[in-house]
């Protein structure tokens, strides 16, 4: 809207159309005089210009504003992370940062290892009121991870708001943290006092338990009543169950009972990944049961999967326990050829069981060849159900 005043001598006059009442602008003028002057009595125009915001306009302020804003925050993201002094840019940062920019730091904190930065963040968020469930839960899965159950469970007890104690998201990583650190039983404890106060389980409560008992004493009884339990709740048996209780009998030497997992798994339609075919090979070392080890390999073949290096090894330990060493040595060679035997464990294996049957000349050729082939001391990596462990 345009408005044009003409102010000459005697007579100022608007030559456009009225203003709308609610303006205002017009009282806001000075008033006008006749000039005495006829010397400079010309003819001055005022041009007003009012721009109306309409709704799309509008839109695009506010679109503009929180762009603004998300990169402001974005830009104090990264500063936090990469501080040498975590104190002072909370405080320079703090302020704008808001509870989801903080859960984030604090996940890049714990993926990073930096442990006593995620301890004073996730103290900032709390004593500045900015927590949310996800805080929680990701601060004590960490806490699990640095090997400090204890602490998980103190920051557990201390939480106030009961809805916040039964969320299923904070529950599961605080047992998770106990089974990570082989508290299976104060996780069990833990779980049934959850159940007491309101907890609604879900899969993943299950499987962290279930997890748990792979490396326990008496686990496949525990086993059992966790999964009668989780049936009872109206909950379905799925691939990755079925994966933790095949783990469950391998580790406890029943190779039948992980046969007949595995078998009705398949019937109920699940199909067998290469780690349910890994934990039955390992169930089948514990008799060393070569002839349904191979029948089982040349099965996972005939689906489309290739064996790999868990595969092979697991395949190896099934070969030695059965006394096959001429094929072991085979398998061995196989796995060098692949680049699968850089680390210890294979051969280890076979040193173990050519020992054990009392053909130690053998074995000390194995162990030359290690030492000739600059093979890789130390920890091995995990060949069966540690997998799932460190996925927890």
């Amino acid at each position: 809207m345009e408005i044009s005043v003409n102010l000459s001598t005697r007579f100022p006059h608007i030559l456009s159309s009225p203003l709308p009442s609610s303006f205002s602008a017009v009282s806001s003028l000075p008033a006008l005089r006749p000039s005495h002057n006829s010397a400079t009595a010309a003819k001055t125009t005022i041009t007003i210009v009012v721009k109306e915001q309409t709704p799309a306009t509008a839109l695009i302020s506010r679109r503009n504003h929180k762009s603004n804003s998300y990169l402001s925050r974005k830009s104090a993201v990264l500063q936090v992370q990469q501080s040498s002094d975590l104190a002072s840019s909370l405080q320079r940062f703090g302020g704008i940062l808001k509870v989801q920019d903080l859960n984030a730091i604090l996940r890049h904190f714990g993926e990073q290892n930096r442990w006593p930065d995620l301890s004073q963040l996730f103290n900032w968020m709390q004593q500045h009121g900015k927590t949310s469930v996800s805080s929680y839960s990701s601060y004590i899965k960490f806490l699990g991870k640095s090997l400090k159950p204890l602490k998980a469970l103190e920051i557990y007890n201390n939480i106030t708001d009961e809805s916040t104690k039964t969320n299923v998201f904070i529950c599961n990583s605080v047992l998770s943290c106990l089974v990570r650190n082989g508290k299976l039983d104060s996780g069990i404890k833990l779980f049934d006092k959850m159940k007491q106060n309101g907890l609604t389980p879900d899969a993943v409560t299950y499987n962290t338990l279930l997890t748990g008992c792979i490396k326990v004493k008496r686990g496949y009884s525990k086993a059992l009543e966790l999964v009668q339990e989780l049936k009872h709740n109206g909950l379905q048996m799925d691939s990755v169950m079925y994966g933790i209780l095949l783990a469950v009998c391998a580790a406890n030497s029943l190779h039948e009972g992980a046969e007949s997992y595995f078998n009705c798994m398949k019937d109920e339609g699940h199909s067998p990944n290469p780690f349910h075919y890994s934990s039955l090979l390992n169930a089948y070392s514990s008799v060393g049961n070569y002839e349904k080890a191979d029948e089982l390999v040349q099965e996972m073949k005939s689906s489309g999967l290739v064996p790999n290096k868990v595969i092979l090894t697991t395949l190896l330990k099934v070969y030695v326990r059965g006394g096959l060493f001429d094929k072991s040595r085979e398998l061995l060679a196989e796995l060098d050829t692949l680049g699968y035997a850089e680390d210890e464990m294979p051969y280890c294996l076979l040193m173990d069981g050519l020992a054990k049957a009392g053909r130690l000349d053998e074995a000390k050729a194995v162990f030359s060849e290690l030492q000739e082939k600059s093979v890789k001391s130390g920890k091995s990596p995990p060949l069966d159900d540690d997998l799932f462990l460190q996925d927890l």
